[in-house]
């Protein structure tokens, strides 16, 4: 298991904790400390991973593939199982990622990944809702055809090691660099089994408040929507208008929107009556979306962590 970590202090002993709890025989547990500059290194060490630090940043890398990477090159076990520093897994979270791959015959995916169940605390934070909705939507992994182009959620992805050797892993030159290095990978892996992570794994996202919300799906949204098949990118932009448009338009749409609404956030996350806003939310989303196409065609980076990162 490889865990990469780069100020995370706050988390760290939450995932560390649990997914220590889960090692059988032979397992490891890594936690890379990607030059943290609070005590992420001493936290993981304590709650019981081993850490490594990941060498200086090579030019042409990103920072999570490269400590990914070094974990990686730490390991030896023939499953690799990638976290992110602030997801909390369930108790039997590797079991489940392990029985998937293992399934027998062509049944057997090339990787599994999950998308965390999103746990909210303070109310600015439900306004993730629209933008966890639509990330599920655009993966294409949720509907009745499933995805046409391999995806992956990068919080949490599963893969046999030899497969992933095979393709390059996180320094194959179209991941090392990319800012949504998971969905890069999926795209080498193969087949993908996505799920969600209710009753499985949650995180919390964004809970320095609501600049670091917006800055973080902005990031995000710059790189994804290319990624995102062209039919599911118009049906997602016909969803939003009928919940921006026809709700304001009829009191009945409204309601309807808002129940359908409160369907999807169920298997998103927890998001209380944030469903009672849907218009105002698609229309902040509407927003970040376009904040996020202004970013890719000015080509300028952002701050992410202490780094300058470039979205394309």
């Amino acid at each position: 298991m490889v865990i990469p970590a780069r100020d995370e202090a706050g988390s760290i002993g939450t995932v560390v904790g649990a997914a220590a709890a889960q090692l059988g025989p032979g397992d490891e547990l890594v936690v890379v400390d990607d030059a943290s500059t609070d005590a992420t290194a001493s936290i993981a060490a304590g709650a019981g991973a081993r850490v490594v630090s990941a060498p200086p940043l090579p030019d042409g890398w990103l920072g999570k593939p490269h400590a990914c990477w070094a974990g990686v090159a730490a390991t030896s076990a023939p499953v690799l199982v990638f976290l992110d520093a602030d997801v909390s897994p369930g108790p039997d979270l590797v079991d489940r990622l392990v029985g998937v791959l293992d399934a027998p015959g062509p049944a057997a995916p090339g990787a599994v990944s999950v998308q965390p169940w999103h746990h909210t605390e303070r109310a600015w934070e439900r306004a993730s809702l629209v933008p966890n909705v639509v990330a599920l939507m655009g993966s294409g992994g949720f509907t009745v055809l499933g995805p046409r182009r391999p995806l992956a959620f990068g919080p949490v992805l599963a893969c046999d090691r030899s497969r992933y050797l095979a393709v390059g892993g996180h320094s194959e030159p179209t991941v090392r660099r990319a800012v949504a290095e998971d969905a890069a990978l999926g795209a080498l892996l193969g087949s993908v089994r996505l799920h969600t992570g209710r009753g499985a794994v949650s995180f919390r996202m964004y809970p320095g408040g609501p600049r670091e919300l917006v800055r973080g799906w902005v990031k995000i949204l710059a790189v994804g929507a290319e990624r995102a098949q062209p039919l599911l990118v118009a049906a997602v932009v016909a969803w939003l208008w009928s919940v921006i448009g026809g709700s304001v338009a009829s009191a009945w749409w409204y309601a309807a929107s808002t129940v359908q609404l409160a369907v999807f956030a169920r298997r998103a996350g927890r998001f209380g009556l944030a469903p009672l806003l849907g218009p105002l939310l698609a229309v902040g989303f509407v927003a970040m979306f376009v904040a996020a196409l202004v970013l890719r065609r000015s080509r300028r980076t952002v701050t992410w962590r202490g780094r300058r990162v470039h979205p394309a």
